[in-house]
């Protein structure tokens, strides 16, 4: 027979595990994804479905500024001006991504667990189109207003 104590950390366990889900007002992907405006381009963050350091959340940052955060099944998107950025992930700072985005472009980023002799992070990386549309299927779709920080 489990403790109380044993009993009350698997609880909070699994509670804080379904805290970290997508937005409930989040569609699941199963086709298509929303059309760029011909003057815009996008970029689209999400993260690998591997739960290495699932409780960690780290935030996307484009030119330094946050986008929202590296959930697990969850996919958010920005919709920008064709130009140079500079994509990052909070937890590895040092390493900027620099892109220039063309009208009606969309770039993929992939958050993943990774681990140095001295510390387990989340990296980030760009994946080429076809590779993304592949593995965010079935994940939740977050729109800009709704993962605005």
């Amino acid at each position: 027979m489990l403790s109380f104590t044993k009993t009350v950390l698997i609880f909070a366990t699994l509670l804080t595990l379904t805290a970290c889900g997508a937005s409930k007002q989040a569609k699941p992907i199963t086709g298509n994804l929303p059309a760029i405006s011909p003057e815009s381009a996008r970029i689209y963050f999400y993260r690998s479905q591997v739960p290495f350091l699932a409780a960690i959340e780290p935030e996307f940052l484009v030119n330094g500024k946050s986008v929202g955060s590296a959930k697990i099944n969850q996919v958010l998107y920005r919709d920008a001006q064709p130009g140079n950025y500079e994509i990052k992930i909070s937890s590895d700072i040092e390493k900027p991504i620099l892109i220039l985005l063309k009208p009606r472009e969309s770039r993929f980023f992939k958050a993943y667990g990774t681990t140095s002799v001295i510390r387990s992070y989340h990296a980030i990386k760009e994946v080429p189109e076809p590779e993304a549309l592949k593995e965010i299927q079935g994940q939740k779709l977050l729109p800009p207003d709704l993962n605005q920080n």
